[in-house]
């Protein structure tokens, strides 16, 4: 084991025990208007956390359903205007309730619409946590990116640079999925240098990271934890990540190490 690897393992550790048990003392509920290709895989992520997920995308209820969760995660990958209108409403009342927001920005740049959406999620809502990767990062930033489908493409060398204005813009915290995973803040950059690049063959891994990040979010916001959001998140992109170095010992095509993947994720508890 290298020193930077063992030196990280030292310093997530014991948040890691912290969060894990405050997820298990409280069982937060976790409210997901997300996306219809990986939904059922974020409901089980959250539910192997040891959390507990519900899925309300109907306008009529969305609100509602949120004054009893502990974070709402918002995910563009099927996103359509009246999803897009529930989001709103329940991330309004979300921020009135200050119940942690997690945006996932699936695909944005893709398309006229859902760059549309995406920056009116962003003019009206005041999210606490923004994960994307490279191309999705630097379009919300107002940067150049090339998104096909919902992959992106290109090369991004002020990434960096990139997360930390878009993260001083928004005050939230921000999170690039790569090769390496950066996580910054208004005032500070981190670099998690974990995980397989079988979790990159597999419909659903950044949905799930999104999801994860909701539940992580909600044990930060416990007293008891004394834990920042940077920190809890941190915690949980490393986690995440590892599980997939765990289950890539085990399973080395993608359908066997989806399922040893989300096994490892419960074995944590």
């Amino acid at each position: 084991m290298s020193a930077e690897i063992d030196e990280n393992k030292k310093r997530f550790t014991a948040n890691f025990e912290k969060i894990i048990q405050i997820i298990k003392n409280k069982k937060p509920l976790i409210h997901q208007i997300t996306n219809q290709v990986s939904i059922n895989d974020c409901a089980n992520i959250i539910l192997n956390w040891g959390a507990l997920p519900v899925m309300a995308p109907a306008i009529e209820e969305s609100a509602q359903m949120v004054e009893n969760a502990a974070a709402l995660v918002l995910n563009l990958g099927t996103i359509s205007s009246r999803q897009l209108d529930s989001m709103l409403k329940a991330g309004k009342r979300a921020n009135e309730l200050q119940i942690p927001i997690v945006l996932d920005p699936v695909g944005v740049g893709a398309s006229k619409y859902r760059g549309e959406a995406a920056q009116k999620i962003l003019s009206e809502l005041k999210i606490a946590i923004i994960k994307g990767n490279k191309a999705e990062i630097s379009f919300l930033a107002g940067k150049s990116a090339e998104v096909l489908g919902v992959e992106s493409i290109g090369e991004y060398t002020e990434i960096n640079t990139t997360a930390t204005e878009l993260a001083q813009k928004l005050e939230a915290v921000v999170v690039v999925s790569s090769e390496v995973d950066l996580i910054c803040d208004s005032s500070q950059i981190k670099e998690i240098k974990r995980g397989n690049p079988l979790m990159g063959e597999v419909v659903g891994t950044g949905c799930m990271l999104a999801s994860s990040l909701g539940v992580f979010a909600a044990a930060a916001e416990a007293e008891a934890l004394n834990l920042s959001l940077f920190e809890a998140v941190q915690t949980a992109v490393y986690y995440y990540s590892l599980a997939g170095e765990k289950a890539a010992k085990k399973a080395k095509t993608p359908a066997k190490f989806k399922l040893e993947f989300m096994d490892q994720i419960y074995l944590y508890k």
